[in-house]
């Protein structure tokens, strides 16, 4: 026997050992059969039964894991057959970086849409119009530091600007206000890109903001080779932007709206405790959280794990400041309502993380048997299959293209 069908075949002994092989079969086939589920009543984090909530937006800002937690809900939606706002262009773009408009979006066949869950930029009187009035908002934010990182790499500014340096985002972050006038463009994906996505009117912050702090500038911009971004000795001195009172009011009354009307904030350092306490407020299952570990998006490149001196951190706070401030509170946000949830919560992460881990490994075989999930403390009963597993690999455009087949040929059909 060879050594894969072994493997294989001790793998399903395994399998039948701790899952009741015998009981799964018939569920696996109609699942397969069908490719979808129709479940409602869900276990709250006491174990009694609560109605999971299907309408619902997630604004999708911009690097901050957002591609895996589409994934999630794309499959969340596509196996309950529920519509979702799709772009009407290729791409994940629902009319951003502007407002959404009706050309924007594909028309729905039923009238009404379920789930938003491309890029938006939010704007509550323009989103509460086009879904259901029970629809929750969530989104998801990182540390800016991070995000930054990731900006850089995404909109390969490193190369854009002919930044020469082992760490370019450190090299940027000591004189942020000299890119701003020479590089106008590119610059804004730089600052408060995850409060812009969330909405923020950041112009409007910038007029009642007043300039601060005296800070070097370098000089020769104009005489000096567009690869020379740093500078040892001339310079001037220009303001620094810092938010000022006004502005301070406006931005901390704007992130309380946000608060208010959003369920949730997830934050990608914490991703599986967001995902845990999405599914509580959500009255989801256990199984419509799993993702694939093989983290999407990842790409490797030089400067990602590089730390940054204490004044290039102080001039990132500066420069993104709104961004600082959503982060600020929406972390603490996120913790206060993980203490709100009891020890309960833990003992759930925990069950979560290996049930997320058993599950990969499961996928990973390609095996063709089925296999179920108990029924714990958490979440009722559940079968895997093969099926699941392909969807629990697809990529955001992967999605794309299954929903607005479904969605074209449901048109087409009235």
């Amino acid at each position: 026997i060879g050594v894969t069908p072994l493997f294989t075949l001790i793998a399903t002994v395994w399998l039948a050992a701790n899952a009741g092989l015998k009981e799964v079969w018939p569920y696996g086939a109609a699942l397969q059969r069908h490719g979808r589920v129709e479940r409602t009543d869900q276990l709250d984090s006491s174990g009694q039964g609560c109605r999971e909530r299907t309408n619902f937006v997630f604004v999708k800002v911009h690097k901050c894991g957002s591609h895996t937690t589409t994934c999630i809900l794309q499959r969340f939606g596509y196996e309950r057959d529920l519509t979702f706002m799709l772009p009407s262009e290729d791409g994940p773009d629902i009319g951003y970086p502007g407002s959404i408009h009706q050309g924007d979006y594909l028309p729905s066949p039923g009238g009404v849409f379920n789930i938003i869950a491309d890029h938006i930029r939010y704007k509550k009187e323009v989103v509460s119009q086009l879904m259901p009035q029970d629809t929750a908002y969530f989104a998801i934010l990182r540390h800016p530091l991070g995000h930054l990182k990731s900006v850089f790499n995404w909109r390969k500014l490193a190369r854009a600007w002919r930044i020469r340096a082992e760490n370019p985002v450190g090299r940027f972050l000591e004189t942020p206000w000299y890119y701003r006038k020479i590089h106008s463009g590119f610059v804004r994906y730089t600052k408060n890109l995850m409060a812009f996505d969330m909405g923020l009117n950041l112009s409007y912050i910038n007029r009642n903001n007043r300039p601060m702090l005296i800070v070097p500038f370098p000089e020769q911009q104009h005489r000096q080779p567009l690869g020379t971004v740093h500078f040892e000795n001339e310079t001037k001195t220009e303001s620094r932007p810092e938010l000022a009172p006004r502005a301070t009011n406006i931005l901390q009354q704007y992130i309380r709206t946000i608060d208010r009307d959003f369920v949730l904030v997830m934050i990608l350092e914490y991703y599986d405790e967001s995902l845990v306490m999405l599914k509580r407020l959500m009255c989801w299952g256990i199984r419509d959280i799993l993702y694939d570990l093989n983290v999407r998006n990842n790409e490797a490149y030089r400067y990602k794990h590089m730390g940054f001196t204490e004044t290039q951190k102080l001039n990132h706070r500066r420069w993104s400041a709104a961004d600082y401030a959503f982060f600020s509170h929406f972390n603490s946000t996120l913790w206060n309502k993980i203490s709100s949830q009891g020890p309960d919560f833990y003992e759930e992460l925990d069950y979560f993380k290996f049930v997320n881990k058993d599950v990969n490994w499961y996928c990973s075989m390609k095996l063709e048997t089925t296999w179920m999930i108990p029924k714990s403390r958490w979440n009722e009963a559940f079968v895997l299959n093969r099926t699941f597993c392909e969807w629990l690999s697809l990529k955001r455009w992967h999605w794309d293209s299954k929903l607005k087949e479904r969605h074209i040929r449901k048109w087409w059909h009235g």
